[in-house]
């Protein structure tokens, strides 16, 4: 018995995904309160978002008492980070995914994980800086849901063979790189309304490297995107999806570089971390990249 006990318990730990980290927890924690503990330690807020309002609103029923998008970065280690790596900013804002399904006394909180992370920058760990951040991330979080207990998901990772971070870099003169940026940036903002997209939040992101006397850009600009059918449908069957949503989509040139980088971590990241065979869900994933991919070439063709 004890043999196959272990069998059991190894089997589960190989199962177990270590690319999302979640802990649940039975207190009466809200969205609201885990915002304020995170910004306590020192966390850049952007948004905490109530997705399931819209949720209801949309398409008019909704499998979560709470279902909530808390975007945000640490400055210092965000800062660090783009220096080392510039792609980095697509971290700047990552997000936490917190929700509660209807009938369950549990709450989770999620986030993805230092190898996740590393995964899509195409970086090899360890990789400190991204660690550093994971242990204050946890640490964080099981301070604002009171000893939470760590939820091991019941399915692992499955590789793709696609890149995982979209990437386009146009060549741009350094003193034409703000003017471009602008008229980039208008017309990717425009074209994604018509596509089911909301930008849920913009940061510049330059403005908080210049404050800590890195002047290595001319700008570095991210959006945190989102696109509700996308979520909705992709949560109905994994809920810890919020992870990856919103999106993070970087704009940056460097300083003595003639060449604008628009980047983003694409569909294929959900794919891979949330094992997603669902028909439903992989139609609305691709149909996202795709029409993504559209309106940022029509931006810079």
């Amino acid at each position: 018995m004890k043999i196959l006990l272990m069998f059991f318990m190894t089997f589960f730990v190989l199962m177990a995904n270590d690319e999302i980290i979640l802990f649940g927890t039975e207190a009466k924690v809200s969205p609201t309160q885990i915002e304020e503990v995170f910004q306590k330690a020192g966390y850049s807020i952007q948004q905490n978002r109530d997705m399931n309002g819209p949720f209801k609103k949309q398409f008019g029923k909704s499998g979560f008492e709470v279902y909530n998008l808390l975007t945000l970065y640490y400055p210092k280690i965000a800062m660090e980070l783009v220096v080392k790596n510039p792609d980095s900013g697509v971290f700047a804002p990552f997000s936490i995914v917190i929700y509660q399904k209807k009938g369950d006394k549990y709450l989770y909180a999620g986030v993805l994980s230092a190898k996740a992370k590393a995964k899509i920058l195409g970086l090899n760990l360890p990789v400190e800086l991204l660690e550093e951040l994971e242990r204050k991330n946890i640490n964080t979080l099981k301070k604002a849901l009171k000893n939470p207990k760590k939820v091991e998901l019941a399915y692992k990772p499955k590789p793709v063979k696609k890149s995982l971070l979209t990437k386009f870099s146009v060549e741009v003169e350094e003193d034409e790189a703000l003017d471009a940026k602008e008229e980039i940036e208008m017309v990717i903002e425009d074209g994604l309304k018509p596509i089911g997209f909301v930008m849920a939040n913009f940061n510049d992101f330059n403005y908080d490297l210049k404050e800590a006397g890195i002047d290595d850009f001319i700008f570095y600009d991210t959006y945190s995107l989102c696109k509700l059918k996308v979520i909705y449908t992709v949560s109905k069957i994994r809920p810890e999806a919020g992870v990856f949503a919103p999106c993070t989509l970087a704009i940056y040139q460097k300083k003595k570089e003639n060449r604008m980088n628009i980047l983003f971590p694409n569909i294929y990241n959900w794919i891979s971390t949330l094992n997603i065979e669902d028909k439903e869900a992989l139609k609305e994933l691709q149909k996202a990249q795709e029409d993504m991919v559209k309106v940022i070439k029509s931006a810079i063709e």
